[in-house]
């Protein structure tokens, strides 16, 4: 019982001295937590950050990618001149500045910018987008309607041979009053469907063959683009409900359709320089695009069952141009005034020559 005394006594929890040590032990455990819970932020901190440049990292290098591979098939004469990155945390975007090659001249085209975030996998477009985003669509005195993008460029028409349209554009009757101190920019569209080499022969040696419109339109892409009647509903004197049919006459195509999108071939390289084999280029774009996961996939897959034959690939002989996109300055231009190939003619960008 002694011994048990004792112990208690020197156990004595009340004692000043135990107090004293307890507060010690306490102190020690909390700051023991702080600092390794400080320790654990930091690296978890350093951690997600590096993870967070990775991760954005290689999704810009994904968007830079496809806007790159995209723009090898569609956006006639337009190239990109530069791309800027802006990541944050969990978010990133990238800024592309476009140019147009007219003549001897690199003319701005405007920028747009795509959004990506990892969490969930999507993505965002805004800004002036080659992709059919921002047109603005201005009415002229005899009542043609023309398409401008948001750096205020003229969007070149695409006219279709196997569509009967009401009216044609004839921009080549423009030239006297743009006069020969101008370089141009022109899509023409053809009367029917030429091989590559059989429009180089057509064309003189004076324009630039900037870029091959190719035919990528099945039948019920056609059947589309066709004069149609549309039924709606109106809502008469009455009150009843009654049902009329609009006609609605074939429309034309720009240059940055949403829908029926305008696919074709760069003549030249993004320096100017005339590029040797644009079918072999045109080719291996469309395969990348169809084997790799991008945003434009589904576009390539489409392109790629039109284009191809029942062997499942793309031949030289499956790529027909309808149209042609050329620069030059009026009197350049003026020598296709009486090509019966051409069935219309749409100006595009006109700049000083210097």
């Amino acid at each position: 019982m002694n011994d048990e005394k004792e112990l208690k006594e020197e156990l004595d929890f009340s004692s000043e001295e135990v107090k004293k040590v307890v507060k010690k032990a306490k102190l020690f455990t909390v700051l023991r937590n702080v600092v390794i819970t400080l320790v654990v932020l930091v690296i978890l901190g350093i951690a997600i950050f590096i993870s967070n440049l990775l991760i954005l990292d290689r999704m810009a290098r994904n968007v830079w990618a496809d806007e790159y591979i995209f723009n090898q098939v569609a956006r006639p004469n337009s190239y990109i001149s530069q791309a800027r990155g802006k990541d944050g945390f969990l978010a990133g975007e990238m800024e592309f500045v476009t140019y147009r090659i007219v003549g001897e001249r690199a003319v701005c085209d405007g920028t747009y910018i795509i959004k990506y975030i990892p969490l969930p996998i999507i993505s965002g477009i805004y800004g002036h987008s080659a992709l059919g985003q921002q047109l603005a669509q201005i009415g002229t005195e005899d009542g043609e309607q023309r398409y401008y993008n948001r750096a205020g460029n003229r969007e070149m028409m695409f006219y279709h041979p196997e569509v009967e349209y009401k009216n044609y554009k004839n921009d080549l009757n423009l030239l006297e009053e743009i006069g020969n101190d101008k370089y141009i920019e022109m899509a023409l569209s053809f009367d029917q469907d030429y091989s590559v080499e059989a429009v180089k022969e057509l064309l003189p040696d004076k324009l630039t063959q900037a870029w091959y419109w190719v035919d990528s339109f099945s039948k019920g892409d056609l059947d589309g683009l066709k004069g149609h009647y549309a039924e709606i509903e109106i809502t008469g004197q009455d009150g009843k409900p009654t049902v009329e049919k609009i006609y609605h006459e074939p429309q034309a195509l720009h240059t940055n359709e949403v829908y029926n999108k305008v696919y074709g071939m760069k003549a030249i390289t993004n320096t100017g320089e005339e590029i040797e084999d644009p079918c072999d280029s045109f080719i291996r774009a469309i395969e990348y695009g169809t084997n790799n996961k991008s945003r434009y996939q589904i576009d390539f897959q489409e392109l790629y069952n039109k284009l191809s034959d029942s062997n499942g690939e793309i031949s030289r002989d499956n790529i027909r141009v309808i149209g042609v996109v050329v620069t030059g300055d009026a009197s350049s231009l003026g020598l296709l005034k009486d090509a019966d190939y051409i069935k219309a003619s749409s100006l595009g960008i006109v700049v000083n020559k210097y």
